[in-house]
């Protein structure tokens, strides 16, 4: 990496602020104290505040950026998130995950690719929570649900306060159930029957087109879609 490209692109009150931040960083609690994963993590954080690095930054950008293992970027994603991330920012970010899934025909699997580990982990305790299983044998940056456990997750993403209001919009729309789950569920097995090409797989575009209305409870968007959504087919 050439950084001092970077820094030379920084503006100085940029420069300023990293530099103290790496100072005082060091310095605590005294010079030398900080373990060496600590020390590493204030140095990502610069890295990212003169935009060396993107602020949430991929696996493989820290491998070519870095110089280090799939495992230790994994690593270093993991322990930067859990200091900085709080529940509901962890939440937002399986929310915006659910909005496009990859789609396969073979036994109603839904795909997440997910590289943040700990929002991996956050999604996965959640679906447990839910009373689910999620599959991440293939690899640890992929997610395979079933169709009753995205389900679930969807409509545990839902605000609680808008949760009613949806419901009955998408019952007024033509709902086969009338439970919010049940409705979730309907729409997500349509969705799935409807975009999932050939192949076994369908395009993440026009997955979201659909689901992200559904999660972010866009009555007008749903209704905009209701007549492909429940049209009466299984």
């Amino acid at each position: 990496m050439e950084v001092e490209k970077y820094i030379d692109g920084a503006d100085d009150a940029t420069v300023r602020r990293v530099l103290q931040g790496l100072l005082k960083g060091f310095l605590t609690p005294a010079f030398g104290a900080l373990p060496k994963n600590e020390v590493e993590l204030l140095f990502l954080d610069a890295l990212a505040q003169i935009d060396a690095i993107d602020t949430d930054p991929e696996l493989y950008e820290l491998v070519s950026k870095l110089r280090v293992t799939r495992a230790k970027a994994r690593g270093l994603i993991y322990a930067r998130e859990l200091r900085r991330s709080s529940v509901d920012e962890l939440d937002a970010k399986v929310k915006a995950l659910l909005k496009k899934p990859l789609i396969q025909k073979d036994g109603e699997a839904f795909v997440l690719e997910v590289e943040n580990p700990l929002v991996s982990d956050h999604l996965r305790a959640k679906v447990k929570q839910l009373g689910y299983l999620s599959d991440g044998s293939f690899s640890p940056s992929i997610v395979k649900l079933g169709l009753d456990a995205i389900s679930a997750l969807a409509e545990s993403s839902v605000a609680e306060a808008d949760k009613e209001s949806l419901r009955l919009a998408l019952v007024a729309a033509g709902a086969p159930d009338t439970s919010l789950r049940g409705i979730f569920k309907a729409a997500i097995r349509k969705v799935a029957s409807k975009v999932a090409a050939d192949t076994g797989e369908a395009l993440m575009d026009k997955v979201s087109d659909y689901l992200s209305p559904l999660i972010d409870a866009s009555v007008d968007a749903i209704l905009e879609r209701a007549s492909d959504l429940f049209d009466g087919d299984d």
